[in-house]
């Protein structure tokens, strides 16, 4: 005969079991919720912003307004505003498509998920790796040239970093009319890694630049300052511009 206690106790076990799986499929339900949920008003989002920019665009259409090009310190409040992603209205063909190559997008969205993690590594490699994504997105009147010196390792989101560095190359790259370079140093300064972006270009803030352009600059100042770095710049009007990331170390 079996033992009334162990015949008991197994049951227990079983029910045991059963609750625990019961358990875990309820998390991983609410999980699933969560996400979907998430998803879907990101997806609302965007719809919303793309009618929006598309009425816009009618109205542009009809009654063309002038427009004044705001200057670096006029788009912060903006850029802190932004929360979707940028989307291009079509309103020739009345299709919406994601525009390519769209920094602040990009960004955006970077700075919104924080994909990827910090990790030490030599600054070298950094502005190696941005260097190869944004080579062949440059224009063909604009060429890069490095000044690589000695500098101590860093910590950092390699992910948000050659994102913002890559936006702000190509951001100068823009500045320039005619053939121009874009000069990357990197190099210590008080123990610390310095990172330096500058361009033979019109200067930051120029008439006619395109206000994404300076929404980018300041997300990708926002997104270094987030990464322990601080960020300076000078610029001059017909003469260029010079970005300098420092990199703490901590």
């Amino acid at each position: 005969m079996n033992d009334p206690t162990i015949e008991r106790a197994l049951w227990l076990v079983v029910i045991a079991l059963l609750v625990i799986g019961i358990i875990i499929l309820e998390l991983v339900r609410r999980k699933q919720y969560k996400v979907s949920k998430r998803s879907y008003q990101a997806q609302k989002e965007k719809i919303a912003y793309l009618e929006e920019k598309l009425k816009e665009r009618e109205v542009q259409k009809n009654n063309p307004p002038k427009v004044n090009k705001p200057k670096v310190a006029e788009v912060q409040e903006e850029v802190s505003a932004f929360q979707s992603s940028r989307l291009q209205a079509m309103s020739s063909n009345k299709m919406l498509e994601v525009e390519d190559n769209d920094d602040l997008e990009d960004l955006t969205i970077a700075s919104t998920h924080n994909i990827g993690k910090k990790k030490e590594m030599h600054p070298k490699e950094l502005l190696e790796d941005t260097i190869e994504s944004v080579k062949n997105s440059l224009p063909d009147n604009v060429s890069i040239v490095t000044q690589i010196g000695g500098a101590p390792k860093v910590t950092v989101n390699q992910n948000l970093f050659t994102k913002s560095l890559g936006a702000l190359i190509r951001c100068s790259a823009k500045t320039i009319k005619g053939n121009g370079k874009v000069t990357l140093s990197l190099y210590a300064s008080m123990g610390e890694a310095q990172i330096s972006i500058s361009d033979n270009g019109q200067g930051w803030g120029y008439k006619g630049q395109n206000p994404d352009e300076l929404k980018a600059l300041e997300m990708a100042k926002k997104i270094l300052e987030s990464q322990s770095a601080s960020f300076e710049m000078n610029t001059q009007e017909d003469k260029g511009t010079e970005m300098v990331i420092t990199i703490r170390n901590e």
